[in-house]
């Protein structure tokens, strides 16, 4: 069996399908905010799969970087959605979901990584920079059919193909649904696994994990929700993490 669609496809259903099944289900129990705080332990998790897998060694600036820039992403999103009432103690099940898919999320980049790696390896010198340019969205797109098998047995084994065509009919969903695909998994994911090509999975993972601090604005244009000193203040933190990389 050729190693480059195994990998692929692995981190496909490491990330698509664990890491998202999880993450979905965490929001419905914890709530989006907690959700979020737990994938801030993808970079952790690609950086320690990073060292196992593909042996990575990241400096003592980058490991520091990595825990500042954490540490500002936890601050902006535990301040998110102040009308949102929650306890001390969190159910068990969206915990363990929130770390399904941080870790996921994580691991799935470095799986990416071993199979483009293996491609690469394939290639003829000559042809490499062209080739470059398109393997990232000729993994997603493998990555994305192992997706829709994964999720198309979950809801075979769930009995609940027959929402499918009740979705379907709803098109103010399907239109957000859509505009969602390109900009999440096509545009976005594509990116992630280009940038997966040029740096450490465990850099990249970090960079990545700045979402919740670029939604700040967005949601404040679009949601009229409220941006706190909090967030912002978590959002110079983080930035300042990501710069102590390039130190």
């Amino acid at each position: 069996m050729a190693k480059e669609p195994f990998w692929l496809s692995l981190s496909g259903f490491v990330g698509y399908v664990l890491g998202d099944y999880c993450l979905f289900n965490s929001y419905v129990l914890i709530g989006s905010r907690f959700g979020q705080l737990f994938m801030t332990l993808a970079p952790p998790a690609a950086a320690i799969s990073g060292w196992i897998i593909l042996g990575e060694k990241l400096p003592l600036n980058a490991w520091i970087g990595m825990m500042v820039t954490l540490c500002g992403i936890g601050m902006s999103v535990l301040s998110k959605g102040t009308s949102h009432k929650f306890g001390l103690k969190l159910p068990l099940k969206g915990i363990l979901l929130g770390i399904g898919a941080g870790v996921g999320q994580g691991v799935g980049l470095v799986l990416s990584k071993v199979g483009m790696n293996h491609y690469k390896m394939s290639v003829p010198a000559t042809d490499i920079n062209h080739f470059m340019t398109l393997l990232p969205f000729a993994s997603t797109f493998i990555r994305a059919i192992t997706g829709m098998l994964g999720y198309f047995v979950i809801m075979w084994l769930r009995k609940e193909l027959y929402t499918m065509p009740i979705a379907f009919r709803n098109g103010k969903g399907m239109n957000a649904a859509l505009w969602a695909t390109i900009f999440g998994p096509f545009i976005g994911v594509s990116v992630s696994l280009m940038a997966v090509q040029y740096t450490e999975a465990g850099i990249a993972s970090t960079l990545m994990a700045l979402t919740p601090i670029f939604i700040l604005w967005p949601s404040h244009l679009i949601f009229k929700q409220k941006v706190t000193i909090r967030e912002i203040i978590g959002a110079i933190i983080s930035v300042l993490g990501v710069s102590l990389f390039f130190i």
